[in-house]
C-alpha cells in the first residue's frame, strides 16, 4: 500500500506565489512613478570609466568571497584547492540568480561539498552556514564603523533620528557581541551532553567545528580580515558606481546604503529581493536628500544589481566545467 504524500501547510505552498505577487506589486507601483525618459538619460549619461572601475572592484569582492570560504573550509579540515573553491563560489553566485530566495547558491555549494566529501557532512554544512554568518557579521560590523560618518544626514530626517540616537550604544554592544562570539566557542565541546542523546556524535562534531573556527589561530585572523575586505571592496564598488552616475554619495554613505538595501532585500518576501531592493533605494534617496525623483535611485539600484548579474553569469560557464577535484589529479 502506497502511503499518501504529506500535505504541506497552505502558507508554505502559497509562499512562492506570495513572493511573486509582492515583487510584481512593488515593481508595478514603481513603474507608474518613474519618468522613463529621465531614467534612460541616467543610464546613457553614466561615466564609462567609473563604471568599468566599479565592475572590476566588484570582481575583486567576489574573489574575496571565495577566499573567505576557502579559509572556512581549511578551519573545518576540508581540503579543497583554492582555485576549485573560487570555481564553486562563482557557481553559487550563478544559482542565486534564478532560485527563489537568496540561499540557492548556498544549497548548490553544499550539494557539491557533500558529494566530494561525504565523510565530512557535518563540517561541510557548518562551513556553508558560517560563510553566511561571517559575511553578515562583517557587513554589520563595518556599518557600525561607518554610521558615525553619516550622523548629520541621519539626524536631519525624522525617519532616521532613532538610528542616529542609538549610535552611541551600538558600537559598545557590537564589541561585546564580537568578544562573546570568539570566547564562548571554546567551551562548546565541553558541554555535558547525555550519552544516549540522538545524534550526539554529529552534535559534538558540530561544536568542535565551531570551536575550531573561532580558535584557529592565523587562519581565523585571516578569515576575519578577508570577511571585512569583502565588504570594504563592495562599498568601494558602490562608491565608484555612484560617481559614474554623478550622485553625491561618499564612501560612508555608500556603505550605509549597501547595508540597509542588503538587509531589506534578504527578507523572504520577494523573489531574490527584486522590487524590495528598488523600493528601499527610492526611500533612502528621498530621506537622505540624494534626489527628488525616483529615477536616480532606481538607476543606482539596477546598476548595483547589474554588476552582480554580470559576474554571476560567468558562474554559468563555471558550472559547465565543474568537476570533482579528485578527477583533476
Amino acid at each position: 500500500m502506497v502511503e499518501p504524500k504529506p500535505h504541506l501547510p497552505i502558507l508554505k505552498r502559497l509562499s512562492p506565489w506570495i513572493r511573486i505577487g509582492v515583487t510584481l506589486g512593488i515593481l508595478g507601483f514603481l513603474a507608474g512613478k518613474v519618468n522613463w525618459p529621465n531614467l534612460a538619460q541616467r543610464f546613457t549619461s553614466a561615466h564609462p570609466g567609473w563604471l568599468i572601475a566599479a565592475f572590476l572592484v566588484s570582481l575583486v569582492s567576489i574573489c574575496l568571497c571565495g577566499t573567505r570560504f576557502w579559509f572556512l573550509l581549511r578551519l573545518q579540515k576540508i581540503h579543497l584547492p583554492y582555485l576549485r573553491t573560487l570555481h564553486l563560489t562563482f557557481v553559487g553566485f550563478f544559482f542565486n540568480l534564478f532560485l527563489i530566495g537568496s540561499t540557492g547558491g548556498d544549497a548548490i555549494r553544499l550539494y557539491y561539498l557533500l558529494r566530494w566529501f561525504p565523510e565530512q557532512k557535518t563540517r561541510a554544512t557548518l562551513s556553508i552556514l558560517l560563510d553566511r554568518v561571517f559575511g553578515v557579521a562583517a557587513l554589520f560590523g563595518l556599518a557600525l564603523l561607518f554610521l558615525p560618518g553619516t550622523t548629520d544626514r541621519l539626524r536631519a530626517d525624522p525617519a532616521f533620528l532613532p538610528l542616529a540616537q542609538a549610535l552611541p550604544w551600538l558600537g559598545p554592544l557590537g564589541a561585546v557581541l564580537l568578544l562573546l562570539a570568539f570566547f564562548l566557542p571554546g567551551f562548546l565541546p565541553h558541554l555535558p551532553l547525555p550519552r544516549k542523546l540522538p545524534g550526539r556524535a554529529v552534535i559534538l562534531d558540530l561544536l568542535h567545528g565551531i570551536r575550531d573556527t573561532a580558535h584557529g589561530g592565523w587562519n581565523t585572523i585571516a578569515l576575519v580580515g578577508v570577511a571585512l575586505c569583502v565588504h570594504l571592496t563592495s562599498f568601494s564598488a558602490a562608491t565608484l558606481l555612484a560617481r559614474s552616475l554623478n550622485l553625491p554619495i561618499n564612501y560612508s554613505l555608500a556603505g550605509l546604503i549597501v547595508v540597509l538595501v542588503f538587509s531589506a532585500s534578504a527578507l523572504p518576501i520577494s523573489v531574490s529581493g527584486h522590487g524590495v531592493r528598488e523600493g528601499v533605494m527610492v526611500f533612502l534617496f528621498a530621506h537622505l536628500g540624494l534626489g527628488a525623483g525616483p529615477e536616480a535611485a532606481i538607476a543606482y539600484s539596477l546598476l548595483l544589481y547589474g554588476i552582480g548579474l554580470f559576474w554571476s553569469l560567468f558562474g554559468g560557464l563555471a558550472y559547465l566545467t565543474l568537476r570533482s577535484p579528485k578527477e583533476q589529479t
